[in-house]
């Protein structure tokens, strides 16, 4: 009988996308990951995450494919202690040792070679990357904006701006899906100040290393806006760095009152 194998493939396959709290880009949409009972494998479509048992030369070829097909044979399951042999016993009773084929748009079939991987089967890149999102808008420091003077500025004089986050990327390793992931995100800031905008690196330093500044024409209350653009990328045990496409941003606003500069007598 085929159907244990058959139902417990198909439940897995439903698992295999982790949920993601974040927004996702098209592509992840195109991705299957399903359980095939006739040849014992998870079959799919784009770049691929692999664990380090496999060659580096082969893990970068996997991670940059989205084009590509591929398919992973189950060649060892831990049934019984004796059931494997050689590094296939570290997988344990809840992990599966594959053999990764991939195959490229032009029809190239490539053996990847085997390793151990958890019960969702190999890990395409665009789920993994839903999750690094995630978790960079968890790492992230809230986004607040200063100005100097910070009560009522005069016109045709600089106004000088900053926020409280640090121009350092953030730097952080862990493990995502059974995977040693290492992950850097660099900030930039984009300024709007309603007649014209800066993009920037610098955070904004005080008068007077000011960096970022703005003068105002006409008296009145100023909306000005920052967005913090936060572009990532990360690397798989030696494979990278691998860029995020999509970037987290996060915004911000202040109201700047601009009065008209008068004179006083003074005795």
């Amino acid at each position: 009988m085929r159907m244990p194998r058959l139902l417990l493939l198909a439940l897995t396959a439903m698992l295999a996308v982790p949920l993601t709290l974040g927004p996702t880009s098209a592509a992840t949409a195109d991705i299957t990951i399903i359980g095939d009972d006739d040849q014992d494998a998870f079959v799919g479509t784009g770049s691929l995450l692999l664990p380090p048992q496999i060659a580096t030369d082969f893990r970068e070829v996997a991670a940059a494919c989205p084009g590509c097909t591929w398919r992973s044979v189950i060649q060892c399951e831990m049934t019984s202690a004796g059931a494997c042999r050689g590094p296939a016993r570290l997988c344990g009773p809840d992990g599966y040792w594959l053999r990764v084929f991939l195959t490229r748009p032009d029809g190239t079939e490539m053996n990847l070679g085997a390793a151990c991987f958890g019960s969702g089967g190999p890990v395409s890149r665009e789920t993994a990357e839903a999750q690094l999102r995630d978790r960079i808008v968890a790492l992230v420091p809230e986004l607040r904006a200063w100005r100097q003077p910070s009560g009522r500025v005069l016109p045709h004089l600089p106004v000088v701006f900053g926020v409280t986050q640090s121009e350092q990327p953030l730097v952080e390793s862990f493990t995502l899906v059974g995977l040693p992931i290492e992950l850097t995100a660099r900030p930039r800031w984009v300024w709007d100040f309603g007649t014209t905008s800066l993009a920037t690196t610098s955070a904004g330093r005080r008068w007077p290393e000011a960096t970022v500044d703005h003068a105002y024409r006409r008296s009145g209350i100023a909306q000005v806006r920052v967005t913090a653009v936060w572009e990532a990328t990360y690397e798989v045990a030696g494979v990278g760095p691998l860029a995020i496409d999509e970037p987290v941003t996060q915004r911000t606003a202040l109201e700047v009152p601009v009065g008209q500069g008068r004179a006083v007598l003074v005795r």
